[in-house]
């Protein structure tokens, strides 16, 4: 008898305890929220169109800008840049000049009358300076001074081939203020060859295609 309320007792309280648990349909679940992760994208990484556009457009402006651009057209013969060592042509149509408009120094031929700039091919190279012009009568040949292995030369430019051609290649002094003579044949300038500042002339030979104005002899006086 003792063993059945024993027995009894325990099957109440299981039956106590089954009753105190809470039914599942009234159990107030909490369902958790799915949290969304914003993906933060840095303002760099949103900006790289940009970024990129305004690159290629710098890469492009420096590959144009090659030592033959200069303005065409009409334009103004002063600039808000630096503009030096003016020359000007036996007949005064020309004027040579050194110019850093472009972002570089070159030598730029203008034409006075039509008051643009004239294109001059392969005479100005990188890394190369182009100074001191000096003009023929017609402007067809420039003599100026550049650079040879880091020394300066005399170097003289013919617009009508379009071409350079260095005239002190394996002078020992050093030279400055080349002055072409109005016909193109001789140039004059300053050199350190006896170690002091003189004065020379170098004559070009009488076969080369003088600078004279049209219907003018190409004789030379005595």
């Amino acid at each position: 008898m003792i063993l059945a309320l024993r027995t009894e007792t325990l099957t109440r309280r299981h039956c106590d305890y089954r009753a105190m648990q809470i039914p599942k349909s009234s159990r107030n679940y909490v369902t958790p929220k799915k949290v969304e992760v914003k993906k933060f994208t840095p303002k760099f990484w949103l900006n790289r169109p940009i970024y990129y556009g305004l690159s290629l457009s710098l890469a492009s402006l420096l590959a144009s800008c090659s030592y033959d651009d200069i303005p065409i057209g009409p334009a103004s013969l002063n600039s808000r840049y630096t503009e030096e060592q003016p020359a000007l042509s036996g007949n005064g149509s020309f004027l040579a000049l050194v110019s850093n408009r472009n972002g570089n120094q070159q030598l730029l031929l203008y034409d006075l009358e039509r008051k643009q700039f004239i294109r001059t091919p392969n005479l100005n190279q990188p890394e190369t300076i182009a100074e001191s012009p000096s003009l023929s009568y017609t402007g067809r040949y420039i003599a100026y001074i550049t650079s040879d292995q880091g020394r300066p030369v005399i170097a003289l430019y013919d617009r009508a081939t379009q071409q350079s051609q260095t005239l002190t290649p394996i002078y020992r002094g050093w030279v400055r203020n080349p002055s072409i003579s109005p016909n193109g044949r001789y140039i004059v300038f300053e050199t350190t060859i006896r170690g002091h500042w003189d004065i020379e002339v170098l004559d070009r030979g009488p076969n080369i295609e003088l600078d004279i104005p049209n219907g003018a002899s190409g004789a030379l006086p005595p």
